[in-house]
Order: C-alpha cells, then sequence, then structure tokens
C-alpha cells in the first residue's frame, strides 16, 4: 500500500527546518523528533524516498566511516558521477570542499550536535577531518564507491 506524502504526523521530520545555499554546495537543518513520552532518545529522518533533500538524488549507497582519532582524514578526492550526502552521527568535522573547475573553495564545520547535512556534488572535491576523537560520519550516495568514479585531488 503506498502511503501519500504528508498525511502522517511523522512525515514533518523528512522536510528540513531550513536551507543554506553556500557558494558551492547546500546545508541543509534536520528535524529532531524528541517526545516526553520517549524520554532519552531522539528520532533522525537521514533518508526519504517519497521527500529527497535534492530533487532527483536517490540513495543507492549508505556507509559509516569512523574516525578514531582526532585529525584522521577521508576524501582528498572528487567524483564524476556520484553525489553525498554527510551527516555528522557523532563528533565534530571540518570540511573542505573546492570545485574543480572554477577553483572556489570554502570549509564548512559540521557536528552531530548541530543535526545539519551538507549535500556534496559531483565535480566537487572534498576532504573530511575530523576535529574530535571517536567520530562518526553517515554518507547517503547516489552510487556503491568505485574506483572508476574516485579521482585524487590536492588541495593548495
Amino acid at each position: 500500500m503506498k502511503i501519500k506524502f504528508g498525511r502522517d504526523p511523522m512525515d514533518q521530520y523528512s522536510v528540513p527546518i531550513a536551507e543554506e545555499r553556500t557558494g558551492i554546495t547546500k546545508i541543509f537543518q534536520i528535524k529532531i523528533r524528541k517526545k516526553s513520552e520517549k524520554p532519552g532518545r531522539t528520532l533522525t529522518v537521514v533518508w526519504d524516498a517519497r521527500r529527497p533533500l535534492i530533487k532527483g538524488i536517490v540513495n543507492r549507497y549508505s556507509y559509516l566511516v569512523k574516525f578514531e582519532k582526532r585529525g584522521s582524514l577521508a576524501g582528498n578526492h572528487y567524483h564524476k558521477r556520484k553525489q553525498e550526502l554527510f551527516f555528522a552521527v557523532n563528533g565534530d568535522f571540518l570540511i573542505t570542499l573546492e570545485d574543480i573547475e572554477t577553483k572556489k573553495k570554502e570549509q564548512i564545520s559540521l557536528r552531530a550536535k548541530d543535526d545539519k547535512m551538507i549535500f556534496i556534488p559531483s565535480r566537487i572535491a572534498h576532504v573530511v577531518v575530523s576535529t574530535t576523537k571517536n567520530a562518526i560520519l553517515l554518507v547517503t550516495a547516489t552510487s556503491a564507491g568505485t574506483e572508476a568514479d574516485e579521482f585524487t585531488y590536492k588541495f593548495k
């Protein structure tokens, strides 16, 4: 049975509270469900196929990246096809983005306590550095990770 979006009170958690455009990307403020009758826990919707954050983006591959030490990094690459959404599950991160064609560059702090999700378009180089130990990053992507679509990029 197909349920129409917007009829269930839970659907409100699939719609971001706010959307911020940067020079390169978009950052989404995610609405968190906290209920007094369910103390000590929250619910965070990071993907709802009925209401994707970016039109045309389909989550086909999701994974966690665990950063054991402060200063650990991932990335230093870009993808020609793959697009990603980053969500800090635990800890804090500094994300550096650079448009490989225009060389426009920006840095974004992503902290678990802020409940934000960052969109990484294709052809945008990215490096993620943990600024706390035991940090966990959730990545949802339009395709599986493949070496054929991962290109090393040197940030200057």
